[in-house]
């Protein structure tokens, strides 16, 4: 059965794709940045979220726990790095590409969050991030297994020549970026914890991203605030800003939760509901590529979860013979 953590998780990477095919939908059919859609998204998360806190929290606005303060502060730098560097890396890596590095960060955040490390753990991880990479077929990983083993000259020509171009080089870079923040993001949540409303972990977050994007419309050029949107659009803006307040909070809500590190395995289900979506909306049928790399992810995320379910049931009939033995004369 799954775990509560890895429920909410899974149900806020639902929420996700439905947000994202959304914003796919206004940037590809009208002229809105998406320094716009994420500033909005913000906007209405934060409103959301302060609503519920002043309505049913008081205690936790308007920071939170302060004795957490410097993890939450954490969380919103991890979250700035990572969806900023995210979307500066497109304008020089393919989607495919950049979703790829993007989702190194759980990978690294679960080494970093777990106590204890099994072979199951690891191999599951490895097969995810595989997976994932046999969804997006990313051009850096296809130009490197794409070659001639008989013609060695070609082979080292290319090492010469270096496989990134220069702009590449900058958009991986600030994929890295992208990936810091969401180890940041990853590790700092589960420290947290309880210790902190999920929502006002969330606040931060969004406090933070208002802030860097108002910076950004008004330093970067080219990048300017549309308000000459139809009804549609702006309602789509709205449903977005909805949608990324739940995705925010099962996401801080599933994560927070102790001892439950197949929770943060979740995060790569997205690349098959994103799968999901491309078939349901855009009628993008996936190669056979794409269809073995959801099957692995979704067979090393069963393995996860089958795993800590045993793991739990040997540390429960451990404390009962410990309790047994405690008994004896």
């Amino acid at each position: 059965m799954i775990s509560r953590g890895s429920c909410l998780v899974l149900v806020a990477q639902i929420i996700a794709v439905i947000a994202h095919s959304l914003a796919k939908f206004l940037t590809t059919t009208g002229d809105i940045d998406p320094q716009q859609i994420l500033q909005v998204r913000m906007f209405v998360t934060l409103g959301i979220n302060s609503t519920f806190l002043i309505t049913w929290y008081p205690e936790e606005l308007p920071f939170g726990d302060h004795r957490v303060r410097g993890l939450l502060i954490l969380r919103a730098f991890g979250g700035i790095c990572g969806s900023f560097g995210f979307y500066y890396s497109l304008q020089y890596l393919p989607l495919a590409e950049a979703t790829t590095l993007n989702l190194l960060a759980p990978l690294a955040a679960s080494f970093l969050t777990s106590k204890r490390f099994n072979i199951v753990q690891i191999g599951s991880a490895i097969i995810c991030f595989f997976g994932v990479g046999l969804i997006a077929k990313p051009n850096f990983l296809i130009s490197f297994l794409d070659y001639n083993l008989e013609n060695q000259d070609s082979i080292a020509s290319r090492y010469s020549a270096g496989f990134l171009a220069p702009h590449d080089w900058r958009g991986l870079i600030f994929a890295l970026v992208g990936v810091v923040g969401g180890v940041c993001t990853y590790t700092s949540i589960p420290r947290i914890g309880t210790r902190a409303h999920p929502l006002a972990t969330t606040n931060w977050f969004s406090i933070g991203s208002l802030l860097t994007s108002s910076i950004s419309f008004t330093v970067i050029p080219g990048v300017k605030y549309n308000f000459n949107l139809g009804l549609l659009q702006w309602s789509l803006l709205l449903l977005i800003g909805i949608c990324g307040a739940l995705m925010d909070f099962l996401m801080t809500a599933g994560l927070a939760v102790r001892q439950d590190y197949p929770a943060i395995y979740m995060i790569y289900l997205q690349a098959v509901l994103a799968l999901v979506g491309d078939v349901l909306l855009w009628r993008l049928i996936p190669d056979i590529l794409s269809c073995i790399g959801s099957f692995l992810i979704i067979v090393a995320l069963t393995i996860t979860e089958r795993n800590k379910e045993e793991g739990a049931e040997k540390e429960d009939l451990a404390g009962v013979e410990m309790r047994f033995q405690n008994r004896l004369p």
